[in-house]
């Protein structure tokens, strides 16, 4: 699962093998992550990119209620997908409710990549699937404990 505050791709399409699931929460994967995933669904509408020229600036990452503004200068510093675009758009995909009906077909082969665009959720899925793999892994041994530090910051660049 991806789930940044990354202003550039966190996970890059190369890096996957067959058989992968992705979960990307806010747009944090580059093009070749879309044209590999054999099944691709979505939920909610933020990885959206504008539609016309007056929303071209809309979003950090063009997510839904953000807005970029500056002149000219000022914009040609922000990452160049964002500048360009060049985000998942998520209009394009199936949602997860024609997945779960059966409107269209999931995995087919042990081989394929699938991918969850998640956006506009407010992310209890990952809690509550969270709980049940790390009660799993504890019941069996496996893992190891990490210190909480390294999981926290002060500030976000």
């Amino acid at each position: 699962a991806a789930c940044t505050n990354a202003q550039e791709p966190a996970l890059l399409g190369r890096w996957l093998a067959p058989g992968m699931h992705v979960t990307d929460v806010r747009g944090e994967l580059d093009g070749e992550v879309y044209e590999r995933a054999t099944v691709t669904v979505k939920q909610g509408v933020s990885h959206s990119r504008p539609r016309n020229e007056d929303a071209k600036h809309m979003g950090d990452g063009y997510n839904n209620g953000d807005y970029m503004a500056g002149n000219e200068e000022e914009l040609a510093r922000l990452p160049a997908r964002l500048r360009e675009g060049r985000v998942g758009d998520s209009g394009d995909f199936p949602t997860f409710n024609d997945l779960a009906s059966g409107a269209i077909p999931g995995r087919t082969s042990p081989s394929d990549i699938t991918l969850y665009l998640n956006s506009g959720n407010q992310g209890l899925q990952f809690a509550a699937v969270g709980s049940v793999v790390y009660k799993k892994a504890k019941e069996q041994g496996l893992g190891r404990e990490l210190p909480t530090e390294w999981f926290l910051q002060d500030i976000r660049d």
